[in-house]
């Protein structure tokens, strides 16, 4: 509930706005005069602090002084019979809310301190938004352990405060975005705008519009003045997310852009100066890319002060579990879920795919398995099939069983050669591959009787594991 303090040293009037105030569900306390009121604030916190100017010993503009200074966020709404434009604007100038004149509208006096509520709740809801925002995009989310990751960390943590363009550098799924925003939202532009744009997905003529905007008239459709991503990004940074796909014809006016830092709307004549962090994003092998004739060399060297390099998972394996751990508990926050943890099994098969598509095909394994499990921990079968080995995982189909041999697994051999041919080696090692993950699904993920289950050495077991990037899940 809204808390509102009333001070006048009128008793009457003290008296006629607690009840009219009150009657709109607010809770109003009263103060007879600054000092008072002053005394009051230091007991309870208030959001609005309704005041009279003329009162004795502590005036209303001594207590509008106290308030800015003391309770930033509780709004002073000032009210005269003695108005004039001095004093209106020195209550202004002070930090007042607004100023009303005896006698005033009651109506009008409850709206405007409706209103002064509400400014109160937006306030709040941006600082919370952007909080969140931070939180979301901390460092906290880029999740890590393996060397690769660390070097990732450090970089980061030496450029968030740099003004320097940042390239960053890596697969599809690799989390490059977030990487983005990991350096703009602990950085010093956090509290600023970030925009991101996706540099593939616009032909050249849009996206010059998209960044630098346009004028009303400059082309068909444009029916009105229209501000560009740079500019919305003033103050903050703009991603510019798979820059290696922008259009040729694009790049020399981005450069110029980033050489002059003013932009010019399409079918303008005169520029704008924008205050924007460049961050830039690709998948592709710029280098590659210059010497091929793709992608502008100038360019190139312009975006590449400093770049990131984001390993791809398959590099840096042993960082699944964590981030499988970490997946499943953004789940659980959002969905209510209650699994609470995989089982053995389930992580070794995590760890034996070579996850083609990255962190991101990670985060949907684990909501697929979330979205299937029944039992309180993901087990194997609840993962997709071509993670745990499944039937739709190999096209082949299973050959016969021989009486009183153990089943293969799902799609894990054929009595018959394809007509293309196959490579022999590849091919048994996919085999191998997969009787292990099952016997270690009927262990519990103990190894050594997976091992017994195959008729293998242990020792035989654990180095095919290591080959196979099987993690040691159970005992010994």
């Amino acid at each position: 509930m809204s808390r509102i303090l009333i001070v006048d040293d009128e008793q009457s009037l003290r008296d006629m706005l607690s009840l009219a105030l009150g009657d709109e569900g607010w809770d109003v306390g009263t103060a007879s005069d600054g000092d008072a009121a002053a005394a009051a604030l230091l007991t309870e916190p208030v959001d609005i602090v309704l005041s009279d100017i003329r009162m004795p010993g502590k005036d209303g503009l001594d207590l509008l002084r106290h308030v800015t200074a003391s309770a930033p966020d509780t709004d002073v709404i000032l009210m005269t019979a003695h108005a004039s434009t001095d004093s209106a604007i020195e209550a202004l100038r002070l930090g007042a809310y607004d100023y009303i004149t005896k006698p005033f509208d009651l109506d009008e006096l409850k709206i405007t301190v409706r209103r002064a509520l509400d400014q109160q709740a937006l306030r709040r809801d941006n600082v919370m938004l952007r909080q969140e925002l931070a939180d979301r995009n901390s460092f906290g989310n880029l999740v890590g352990r393996s060397p690769a990751m660390q070097r990732v960390f450090e970089l980061i943590r030496r450029v968030t405060d740099s003004t320097s363009t940042v390239l960053i550098a890596g697969e599809s799924g690799t989390g490059k975005e977030l990487v983005a925003r990991a350096i703009h939202y602990n950085g010093a532009r956090g509290k600023a705008p970030f925009v991101a744009v996706n540099c593939a997905a616009l032909p050249a003529h849009l996206l010059e519009s998209e960044l630098f905007g346009h004028v009303k008239g400059s082309f068909t459709g444009a029916d009105r003045h229209k501000e560009g991503l740079f500019e919305a990004a003033a103050g903050g940074t703009i991603l510019l997310d798979e820059i290696g796909d922008m259009p040729l014809e694009m790049q020399p006016k981005l450069l110029r852009v980033l050489e002059d830092r003013m932009v010019r709307r399409v079918g303008s004549t005169s520029g704008v100066g924008v205050d924007v962090r460049v961050l830039a994003s690709t998948n592709k092998n710029l280098r590659g890319a210059v010497g091929d004739g793709s992608f502008r060399e100038d360019l190139f060297y312009r975006l590449n002060v400093i770049q990131v390099d984001l390993p791809p998972l398959r590099d840096r394996f042993e960082d699944v579990p964590l981030l499988a751990e970490h997946f499943l508990a953004q789940l659980r926050e959002e969905s209510g879920a209650e699994v609470q943890g995989l089982a053995g099994p389930a992580i070794a098969a995590l760890e034996a795919y070579s996850w083609p598509g990255n962190v991101r095909e990670l985060f949907n394994a684990v909501r697929h398995a979330v979205t299937m499990e029944t039992a309180d921990v993901i087990q194997l079968n609840s993962l997709p099939p071509f993670v745990s080995g499944g039937a739709s995982a190999a096209p082949m189909a299973a050959p016969s069983t021989v009486a009183g041999s153990p089943e293969p697994a799902a799609g894990a051999a054929s009595s018959a050669l394809p007509t293309a041919g196959l490579d022999l080696e590849e091919y048994l090692d996919g085999v191998k591959r997969q009787y292990m993950l099952e016997a270690l699904a009927r262990s519990e993920g103990v190894q050594t009787r997976a091992a017994e289950l195959l008729g293998m050495s242990f020792r035989s077991f654990r180095y095919y594991a290591k080959k196979f990037r099987i993690g040691e899940q159970g005992e010994a």
